[in-house]
């Protein structure tokens, strides 16, 4: 393994003028990509704790609206149908030889989460660690990694009792999260690898019902640099809430639709760590000669806006977090540059720590010096990167959805509407047809009372939207 980094960088205009001020901002992009390692079987050991939602609603069975009333009066004939309450709402659940029926020909995204989890076990290498924590209303331990390095037979049982709900104590049927983030703080600081990657992931279909004291638990998480990965299932999840984790602890933030897609996420994350050759990757900014730089974000591999960026002495400071050679990263630096002579000079400097797991755990760093060509010739004037102004183009979708989400949250629906309506537009100015149609069903739809699962399913394809180009928009 080889912590290195190749970093290229360009600018959105390649000429600024000399003798005036832009009145808009310059862009330069930062693509960081790792250099791979040579040898082929030289990743390094992996530390997971999973935490699963064992909420009522992850044991719903996935069925159409046909299937559902014929089990409706197959449960009711027998009298086998108990009402309650799954994450604030009501449910219905099954009982005696019904359930028993159904859970032989219906699936529950509990079952599919289980029996990923336990594919995953079975690739893991005897230098992997791996803990499984389930909750709801309150925590239980599936096993630890003392169990999987002693009994891994009985922990793939374990994840069978987890699947049919036979865990050995009742743990309710809400979601709360909190404790299950503080104990898988525990478990991966425990077993903490120097020189591996460390990792908790989070699989959930719900409402987080403790959001505060979550995020308190993923505040200390992040203070000690490990990163969470958060996979939404379904569409009744709170998709920003999941997306705040990963964002803030600098993990990876997935989506499954459809609970059949939840293998296809995790395996998508182990690709991810297994090509992991850079971790904890600090960016430091600013500016040079005048110049003032006055934004940072992320667009690939996913569009990320740094809800923390320190401030130090005319530095910008952000983290990237962990970098994949399967998925390299791009930043862009927004900036005002200042006046120059004409002729080439610096704008912007950029200093890059990281870690590098597969040395020892030792330290790495780097110097990026961005200059810009300064002209008074109005053709050279007018020349841009198209591609560096697609990109901010794109963020801006992101930013207007995300915005849109958070007014939202706050009760406030006109802004809501106000953002998703220029996210639509700014969709259809770049080409992207079908998702503008999307978003624009989901604007229709925007009702006047809190529901974070109303404008969820657009969110996860404007987060990609600068990695995959729709084909419409690439037949352009």
């Amino acid at each position: 393994m080889n912590g290195r980094l190749k970093i290229e960088t360009a600018l959105s205009r390649p000429y600024v003028p000399s003798s005036h001020y832009l009145e808009e901002a310059v862009y330069a992009l930062m693509e960081i990509k790792p250099i791979p390692s040579l040898a082929v079987d030289a990743r390094p050991p992996l530390n997971l704790v999973l935490v699963v939602d064992s909420s009522a609603t992850m044991h719903h069975f996935q069925l159409t609206d046909e299937e559902r009333e014929y089990w409706m009066g197959v449960a009711i004939s027998r009298d086998e149908l108990d009402r309650g309450e799954a994450d604030q709402s009501e449910a219905v659940y099954w009982t005696g030889q019904t359930l028993l029926e159904m859970q032989s020909i219906a699936s529950t995204a509990m079952a599919l989460a289980a029996e990923a989890i336990k594919t995953l076990m079975t690739t893991l290498r005897t230098t992997d660690i791996i803990t499984v924590i389930a909750f709801a209303d309150r925590v239980h331990s599936v096993f630890t990694q003392q169990d999987w390095a002693t009994f891994p037979d009985s922990c793939l049982t374990q994840m069978d009792l987890l699947r049919e709900q036979r865990l050995p104590i009742a743990i309710g049927t809400g979601t709360f999260m909190a404790e299950a983030i503080r104990q898988a703080h525990t478990a991966v600081s425990q077993n903490v690898l120097a020189h591996g990657i460390n990792r908790i992931i989070v699989i959930s279909d719900g409402i987080v019902q403790d959001q505060e004291a979550t995020l308190e638990a993923i505040s200390e998480v992040q203070q000690q640099g490990f990163a969470i990965t958060t996979l939404g299932v379904g569409e009744e999840f709170d998709e920003e809430f999941l997306m705040r984790i990963a964002d803030n602890s600098r993990g990876e933030y997935y989506y499954a639709a459809d609970i059949a897609d939840i293998n296809a996420r995790i395996e998508q994350e182990m690709t991810t760590l297994e090509t992991t050759t850079v971790t904890d990757l600090y960016l430091a900014v600013r500016g040079l000669g005048g110049a003032v730089v006055q934004d940072i974000f992320m667009v690939r591999p996913a569009m990320t806006m740094f809800d923390e960026i320190h401030t130090e002495e005319g530095w910008l400071r952000a983290r990237i977090g962990d970098i994949s050679t399967s998925d390299p990263s791009s930043v862009v630096v927004q900036f005002a540059p200042s006046l120059q002579a004409v002729g080439t000079h610096p704008l912007v400097e950029a200093l890059l720590t990281w870690n590098d797991p597969g040395a020892l755990g030792t330290a790495g760093n780097d110097r990026v010096v961005i200059n810009a060509a300064f002209s008074d010739d109005t053709a050279l004037l007018a020349e841009t990167n198209s591609e560096i102004q697609d990109l901010v183009s794109r963020y801006g979708v992101f930013k207007y959805e995300r915005d849109a989400q958070r007014a939202q949250e706050r009760g406030d629906f006109d802004t809501a509407r106000e953002k998703l309506g220029a996210a639509t537009r700014q969709l259809r100015k770049i080409g992207e047809e079908g998702l503008a149609n999307d978003m624009e069903e989901q604007l229709a739809g925007l009702g006047s009372t809190p529901n974070s699962s109303q404008v969820k399913r657009i969110k996860a394809t404007t987060r990609r939207l600068a990695s995959t180009r729709s084909e419409e928009a690439q037949s352009e």
